[in-house]
């Protein structure tokens, strides 16, 4: 009995010991994660500030470059095979820009209710970093002449380069950041940054994304997004505001840059920079913003993003699960 009582008290022991183990190693690693919590987020937060500071450099480069090739431009439109066909709209470069605005608001709002919305929004703001510097570049480079037939009625007329010429610039400059490069409400405006076409590029992104990211079961929001995105590109070169080259210069390059990205950037990370994606120029630019990131496709879920209500979390959180 003795000796039975003894192996019963060291299991007991030994069970409690094990158990005390366990709670503490558990303790340790909730300790841990709920450090680890903060510092990534911290990490992503970096990472998404510095791919937004790299979207304001190209766009702002974007805005110099229109207002000093304005009075560079020559004047006579180049023969463009639509423009010959259909006459010049002047009303469907308000469709445009009222187009390009409803599809970046669909596009962010996809990307706010994101579970990975920070991952989201920092490829965005990337790849229209990375086009818009394009862009930047193609414009520096070659001049193309305004596309409209009326130009002398839309466009401003060119200056002289007087001691003024640079306050002439700064206001140029300051009147498209604040209108964020949306000109259909103005009567006259600055004419020349043609190829390719920004509208465009901005349609494109966010239908992309639209598709890229949404839930499984949201097919129809394709059926809205869709037709939102190639109207207002037929828009923009109907109105005469772009060449027809312009528009599906940006819509291709848009295209292959997006899903190269996403391509090179879904792989296991050891094999991306074996990849043969990997030697485009903008890889190693990339690489560190996607150095976190979990291998493979991000899974689209939904989350409310603020604290609060409790009730559309979890409004939100059934319509997440319906959807995939």
């Amino acid at each position: 009995l003795i000796f039975l009582s003894q192996i019963i008290e060291k299991r007991t022991y030994r069970g409690w010991c094990d158990t005390c183990d366990t709670m503490m190693i558990t303790a340790m690693h909730k300790q841990q994660h709920s450090a680890q919590i903060p510092l990534t987020w911290q990490k992503e937060a970096l990472k998404t500030f510095a791919a937004f500071v790299c979207l304001l450099i190209s766009a702002f480069l974007n805005f110099f470059l229109l207002t000093v090739i304005h009075d560079i431009v020559p004047r006579e439109p180049l023969p463009d095979l639509v423009f010959m066909l259909i006459p010049q709209q002047r009303w469907a470069w308000v469709v445009g820009d009222i187009f390009s605005t409803l599809n970046a608001v669909l596009g962010f709002t996809c990307v706010l209710l994101h579970k990975k919305r920070l991952i989201v929004f920092r490829r965005v703001l990337l790849l229209g970093g990375i086009m818009y510097g394009l862009r930047a570049v193609v414009l520096g480079l070659t001049f193309l002449p305004p596309s409209f037939q009326n130009r002398d009625e839309i466009c401003l007329p060119q200056v002289n380069r007087t001691a003024m010429y640079a306050t002439e610039i700064t206001t140029r400059f300051v009147t498209y950041v604040v209108t964020l490069g949306l000109t259909s409400g103005q009567d006259k405006i600055l004419c020349g940054d043609l190829m390719f076409s920004g509208h465009t590029v901005v349609l494109t992104i966010m239908y992309f994304t639209l598709l890229q990211y949404t839930p499984r079961r949201l097919v129809y929001l394709r059926y809205i997004a869709a037709p939102l995105t190639y109207i207002g590109i037929a828009a923009l070169v109907i109105s005469g505001g772009h060449y027809t080259m312009d528009v599906l210069i940006a819509y291709w390059l848009t295209s292959h840059i997006f899903y190269a990205y996403h391509q090179v950037f879904a792989m296991p990370r050891v094999e991306r920079t074996k990849a043969p994606l990997s030697h485009l120029w903008w890889f190693w630019l990339c690489y560190w913003f996607e150095s976190d990131v979990p291998d493979g496709v991000l899974r689209n879920e939904w989350e409310w993003p603020l604290p609060g209500p409790v009730c559309v979390h979890h409004f939100v959180q059934r319509i997440s699960d319906k959807l995939q």
